[in-house]
C-alpha cells in the first residue's frame, strides 16, 4: 500500500494553488475540487490494474491530473476506453450517490450545489476531445477501430489541435481566465507532437517483438507499413507470395527501410 501511495506527485503548481486558496479564503473550494480530482484518477488506477497494467504514477495539477501508465502501443482498444472513461464513470457514480443522499435526507452536504456544479464542470472537460484528456482518449481508441495507427494519430492529432485551439479561443472572448490550464494543454500537446516519431517507431518494433492477438487479418499488396492497423494481422505481398507482417517489418529494420517511411 505504501509502494502505491510514493505514486501520487503534486505538481508544484498545486502548492502554490493550494497557498494562495488558504490566503484568498477559498480553500474549502480548493480541497473540494481537489478530492473530486482524486476520486477521478483513482477510477483510472483502478481500472489499469484491472486491464493487468502497470500503474506508474498520477501528477496532481491545480483543475486535474495526468494518471501514467506503463502498457504497450498495441494494447487492446476496447481496454484503452475502459481505462479513459473509468474516471468519468466514478464522478458520475459520486454525483449520483451525493445526490441520493442528499434528495432522501440521509446526509446533508453543506456544499451540495457547489459540489454539484465543480463535478459536472470537470466531467464536461474532461469528455473534451483536446490532448491528454480522456475525451481525446475515447476518440483516437475509436479511429483506431478504422484506421491504421499512422493515420489514426494523425486525425487524433488534427481534431485536438482544433478543439485545443477552440477552446483558447472560446477563452479569450469570454474571458475565463483559465491561463494555467490552457498552458498546461498547450504543453502536453507539444509534448506528443515532439513524441510523435518515437511513438510510431515504437508501434512497429512492439508489432517485430510482441506476439498479439489479433481480431482481423489483412492482405496487403501496397507494401506500405503506414498501413499497419492495430488487433488486425497483416500479411505483405513480396516476391510473388505473402509474407508475415513480423517478417516484412524485419527485412524494413534491416534495410533501415523503416525511417525512411517514417
Amino acid at each position: 500500500m505504501k509502494s502505491i501511495w510514493k505514486k501520487f506527485h503534486l505538481n508544484i503548481s498545486t502548492y502554490f494553488f493550494f497557498l494562495f486558496s488558504f490566503f484568498c479564503g477559498y480553500f474549502k473550494q480548493t480541497i473540494l475540487i481537489f478530492l473530486i480530482v482524486f476520486l477521478h484518477e483513482c477510477g483510472h488506477i483502478l481500472m489499469i490494474y484491472f486491464c493487468n497494467y502497470k500503474f506508474v504514477k498520477v501528477e496532481f495539477f491545480p483543475f486535474g491530473g495526468i494518471t501514467h501508465v506503463d502498457k504497450p502501443i498495441n494494447s487492446s482498444i476496447n481496454k484503452e476506453i475502459l481505462i479513459a472513461t473509468s474516471g468519468i464513470m466514478i464522478q458520475l457514480i459520486l454525483g449520483f450517490l451525493v445526490f441520493f443522499l442528499q434528495k432522501n435526507h440521509i446526509y446533508f452536504f453543506e456544499n451540495y450545489e457547489l459540489f454539484h456544479t465543480y463535478n459536472i464542470t470537470i466531467l464536461l472537460f474532461n469528455c473534451l476531445p483536446i490532448i491528454p484528456l480522456d475525451g481525446s482518449i475515447v476518440m483516437h481508441s475509436f479511429i483506431e477501430k478504422f484506421f491504421s495507427f499512422e493515420t489514426s494519430f494523425r486525425i487524433y492529432e488534427i481534431i485536438s489541435c482544433f478543439f485545443l485551439f477552440f477552446f483558447l479561443f472560446i477563452n479569450y472572448i469570454f474571458h475565463f481566465n483559465n491561463y494555467f490550464i490552457c498552458m498546461v494543454l498547450l504543453t502536453e500537446f507539444f509534448l506528443l507532437k515532439k513524441e510523435e516519431k518515437y511513438i510510431v517507431y515504437r508501434f512497429y518494433l512492439e508489432r517485430t517483438l510482441r506476439e498479439y492477438p489479433y481480431k482481423k487479418i489483412k492482405n496487403e499488396k501496397n507494401n506500405s507499413i503506414r498501413s499497419l492497423k492495430k488487433e488486425t494481422l497483416h500479411f505483405f505481398y513480396e516476391d510473388n507470395r505473402y509474407l508475415h507482417e513480423k517478417e516484412y517489418l524485419q527485412k524494413k529494420l534491416h534495410k533501415n527501410a523503416l525511417f525512411t517511411e517514417m
